[in-house]
């Protein structure tokens, strides 16, 4: 009598490490792709797509600067775009009195124009407000402490006005750095001492 022969059929195997090695690259590509900011997503799809979206930073960007340019504002705000997300810079120097965090009276309508064309974008995107001054230390007696209340004392001026033209503080958030945070140096060059301290006084309303 002849004995049969079991065999096993291990075909399966080769099917099941399959589907689990397209699930790792796929849960790797998941992380890959929650660790980049949206500057970088952006970026990556304008590559594939060949054209900016309507509503990206990039488009943001052009619409910005087409404003500052027709309105002549070039010395008082300019923005850069950065992995971090856009940034659109306010010259403290032309926006406060030295040492102070009120908004001069005559540049409230500029800041508020510039604000209000945030407007559209206030629920797709978040908006951190940062504070940034110069090293040079406050003089005894001053309204403010030190840098650290200057510079966030300044940043939740400009705060206020993005929640006057519209802007719902659930969507910001308030920074203050005072000098800790200096600009590159490449931003500095050929700029004399008082044009770097100068440079160095802003306050970013940076989009994310």
């Amino acid at each position: 009598m002849k004995r049969r022969s079991y065999q096993t059929d291990d075909s399966w195997l080769l099917s099941y490490a399959d589907l689990i090695t397209q699930l790792l690259i796929f849960f790797a590509m998941l992380l890959a792709a929650a660790q980049l900011s949206r500057t970088r997503m952006q970026r990556i799809v304008r590559e594939i797509n060949g054209e900016v979206q309507p509503e990206s930073l990039e488009s943001i960007q052009k619409e910005l600067d087409a404003r500052i340019e027709s309105e002549g504002l070039q010395e008082l705000v300019y923005t850069t775009l950065t992995d971090d997300g856009l940034k659109v810079a306010l010259n403290s120097g032309l926006v406060f009195d030295s040492g102070s965090a009120t908004i001069r009276l005559g540049q409230l309508d500029t800041v508020d124009r510039m604000l209000q064309t945030l407007l559209p974008y206030k629920e797709q995107y978040a908006f951190a407000v940062e504070g940034h001054t110069d090293s040079t230390p406050l003089l005894a007696g001053a309204q403010y402490a030190s840098n650290w209340e200057l510079s966030t004392g300044r940043a939740n001026a400009v705060r206020a006005r993005m929640e006057n033209v519209g802007v719902v503080d659930e969507h910001i958030r308030v920074e203050g750095y005072a000098d800790t945070v200096p600009l590159p140096e490449p931003e500095l060059a050929d700029l004399s001492d008082v044009e770097r301290l100068a440079r160095h006084r802003r306050v970013i309303v940076r989009i994310y």
